[in-house]
């Protein structure tokens, strides 16, 4: 789910909207390496897991924990930016307790050495759901709280493994907000374009980002159709040596690119519009630049306005490009401070989600198909190129249907308890997200929202959308603590 952009970029630190740390206490915690073999080369096995314990000035044993199931990603970003978490500790009397993913961060199992073949292996969501279950067992020992009731929270992967925590360890967790959660786009889920792996696998992904850059989203008119013909407009320039060359000042390339680097200046420019729509949040925001530089409110809408007037009208050649890269470098760019861009070697590369990806099929949008509904190229999935590649980079394939065996379809998810499932409507993940309401599973859609808005702290530009969700997931939080 973090995207890579293809290219070296450098985004400089913004101040959180509060200063978390003054309440906050760094803790490390030691964790079984691998909690389901009883290998003797691991059974006593441990690692550090980083965690933050938030407001515990504050609080007394058996009164509720709000957990954090951290994402693929520092669990600073998750302390500084869940503000529905630290907004309404003092109203139900919460502690905070953010844990950092195993391989993530500073958690790292083997250091340096933690991504080798041999190593990562041990990085997968089962392992992860069991160090967040082993974590709250022996801390409510530590603290004498046994009784106290914990509620999970988690945006994106984050919202998966909230919810997974819920249905998997109900005995730990007694209530779960899970937010931008794509828990159903894996095959077997059967949910719209990720039912299985054929070629038009994960399109709907890309049909949502088109959306966005369409009146639906709130962008100007022909915004979309001017994306499309400056892609086309792109690969045709790039079948001649000349127009490679026009290519690299049009999109600042560090070096010519050669005719199969095209592809890579394409997937650059895609990829901007990718995160800008799960982005596409109603203020200046920093979140999905990784605390990184703020980008304006409705980035979308913004970047649209660079590719057509008011009237929805559009140039052509090479202004139209030069239109695409404007459009795009409000998020590629938004440091201001790229001379050029340096494409990287592998179109694919996410870090090390990708190895998450070619083992679980945890959602990765560079591998998803582009259908003729989207704005960009068209483009198949192809399992088999995708064994290979796996394969030949981690040593591996994937299992496609484990998510579904494990947790099920729509209907499945609906017999559990105590899960409010919530999607923006402009976020491309609402794409695998779940909407089935039961008297115990809540589904909730916000019109406004990108990716897991609900969860960020409230701002006077919120729309009431949000402002109705969050009310909703709150008076849920309510009844599980006093049930």
């Amino acid at each position: 789910m973090l995207t890579a952009l293809l290219a070296t970029a450098v985004l400089a630190g913004n101040p959180s909207p509060i200063n978390p740390y003054k309440n906050c206490t760094l803790e490390w915690h030691t964790r079984a390496l691998d909690h389901f073999t009883y290998l003797p080369e691991t059974n006593q096995a441990t690692f550090k897991q980083r965690v933050f314990v938030c407001g515990e000035e504050e609080w007394n044993p058996g009164q509720p924990i709000f957990f954090y199931c951290g994402n693929e990603a520092d669990v600073t970003l998750y302390v500084e930016h869940t503000g529905l978490m630290w907004e309404n500790r003092k109203r139900f009397k919460a502690l905070l307790v953010f844990a950092e993913h195993r391989y993530y961060g500073e958690s790292l199992p083997f250091g340096n050495n933690s991504f080798t073949k041999e190593n990562i292996g041990y990085l997968n969501h089962e392992q992860a759901l069991a160090d967040y279950a082993d974590l709250l067992r022996k801390f409510k020992i530590s603290h004498k709280t046994e009784s106290s009731k914990v509620i999970a929270f988690g945006g994106s992967y984050g919202g998966m493994l909230a919810a997974w925590m819920r249905m998997k360890y109900p005995s730990v967790i007694d209530g779960s907000i899970s937010a931008s959660a794509p828990i159903l786009a894996f095959p077997g889920c059967h949910k719209a374009t990720y039912d299985a792996p054929d070629s038009k696998y994960g399109s709907s992904f890309w049909d949502v980002v088109t959306r966005d850059a369409t009146p639906a989203g709130g962008s100007r008119k022909n915004c979309d159709v001017a994306v499309k013909t400056a892609f086309s407009t792109l690969f045709e320039m790039g079948k001649t040596a000349e127009g490679r060359q026009s290519l690299q000042n049009i999109f600042s390339i560090c070096t010519t690119p050669q005719a199969e680097d095209v592809v890579k200046v394409a997937y650059l420019q895609m990829y901007g519009w990718d995160m800008m729509a799960m982005g596409d949040y109603p203020y200046p925001s920093n979140y999905i630049t990784n605390n990184g530089p703020i980008l304006p409110p409705f980035p979308v809408r913004e970047a649209c306005k660079s590719m057509v007037d008011e009237a929805g009208n559009y140039p052509s050649g090479e202004a139209l490009l030069k239109a695409l890269a404007q459009a795009t470098n409000l998020f590629n760019n938004a440091t201001k401070t790229i001379d050029c861009y340096k494409l990287a070697a592998d179109i694919e590369e996410d870090g090390i989600w990708d190895f998450q990806w070619c083992t679980e099929m945890q959602p990765q949008e560079t591998y998803f198909a582009r259908g003729a509904n989207s704005m960009f190229w068209e483009f198949d999935y192809n399992a088999t190129w995708v064994a290979d590649r796996c394969k030949n980079k981690h040593g591996i394939v994937p299992r496609p249907y484990q998510i579904a065996t494990q947790y099920g379809t729509e209907e499945e998810i609906a017999k559990y308890s105590n899960i409010v499932f919530s999607n923006g409507a402009l976020d491309p993940w609402i794409s695998g997200g779940v909407f089935v309401n039961t008297s115990t599973i809540t589904s909730i859609t916000i019109p406004l929202g990108a990716h897991h808005l609900d969860l960020f702290f409230s701002n006077p530009q919120d729309p009431q959308c949000v402002l109705d969700a969050r009310k909703l997931e709150l008076d849920h939080i309510e009844s599980w603590l006093q049930a």
